[in-house]
């Protein structure tokens, strides 16, 4: 029970910081260039710019709204997550939005602002997930979908966000819509790296009539380890057997090239491994465990 309370207020620093850093870039990046990236925040950019009301505002009004639709439609239990990203996101922003002209950043290239704002965006929602928890605002709604209408979460938030982007790419033209996919892109790509972990290896399945050439040569010249797995055929019901290997991102073009020469016909999956544990190196077992 100590450790699990310890966790959960690490969870809530990591969480806090997250939305620090989110609001921050929002306010710093967003704000001043009008930048409509989706979700409510950028709703705020476009009610800034056509009514002259401040984002936190928007942000306030929206959120009350989204959270009271929330509590209505799927229940307090189903709601809270949203309600407390929501609440300390619209404060987060409130409390940073004097932050430009504090940190006077000027960059003399758009894709240098682009770069930096889709990085520290990345960085800020990757913390607020790694903690369990969102910064709510149009997540409600894409919930709402999921849940009422049997619509995919990612499927629903990415129609809202269309719609989003659209309206702002009519109030403030096209460059601000390559400016929002551009950052998104390289948002995703951070939060990826944070949550799933940078692919430093490969694990490749190779089904051929060569196996024992093909597992001599993985052995001995790449230096890996392999094991062979028992299949059976889902079309003809036959049994047959493939070599799985896991290896280093630099050597498996290497290796796939190899195994084309050795057998034309082989049938090669490949796939990403982002975390590789224990397992056993080539230097580690005796010359007579180098078999099938």
């Amino acid at each position: 029970m100590k450790n699990n309370h310890k966790k959960e207020i690490i969870n809530f620093m990591i969480f806090i910081l997250g939305v620090f850093i989110v609001s921050a870039t929002f306010n710093i990046f967003c704000v001043p260039n009008n930048y409509v990236t989706g979700g409510l925040s950028g709703i705020s950019i476009v009610f800034k710019s056509l009514f002259n009301i401040e984002v936190s505002s928007t942000l306030l009004i929206g959120n009350i709204f989204l959270i009271t639709v929330g509590i209505l439609v799927l229940g307090v239990k189903e709601t809270t997550p949203s309600i407390i990203g929501s609440c300390f996101y619209t404060a987060a922003v409130h409390l940073t939005q004097n932050l430009n002209a504090i940190i006077d950043i000027h960059f003399n290239s758009t894709f240098l602002i682009v770069i930096t704002m889709g990085i520290l965006f990345g960085i800020g929602y990757a913390l607020v997930y790694l903690a369990g928890y969102s910064t709510g605002g149009s997540d409600i709604i894409g919930i709402i979908f999921q849940k009422k209408f049997k619509m995919p979460l990612g499927q629903s938030l990415l129609i809202i966000n269309i719609i989003i982007l659209a309206l702002g790419t009519v109030i403030f033209g096209f460059e601000m819509l390559v400016i929002a996919i551009i950052s998104k892109f390289i948002e995703t790509k951070v939060i990826d790296s944070f949550l799933i972990g940078r692919s430093d290896s490969k694990v490749m399945f190779i089904s051929s009539e060569k196996l024992k050439d093909i597992n001599k040569y993985i052995i001995d010249e790449m230096k890996s380890g392999t094991s062979e797995l028992e299949i059976t055929s889902g079309y003809k019901h036959t049994k047959g057997k493939i070599l799985m290997c896991v290896l280093p991102t630099e050597k498996y073009i290497k290796l796939k090239e190899k195994i084309k020469k050795i057998d034309p016909q082989a049938f090669i999956t490949i796939l990403d491994a982002y975390e590789v544990y224990g397992g056993t190196n080539r230097y580690k077992f005796p010359l007579h465990d180098l078999r099938m």
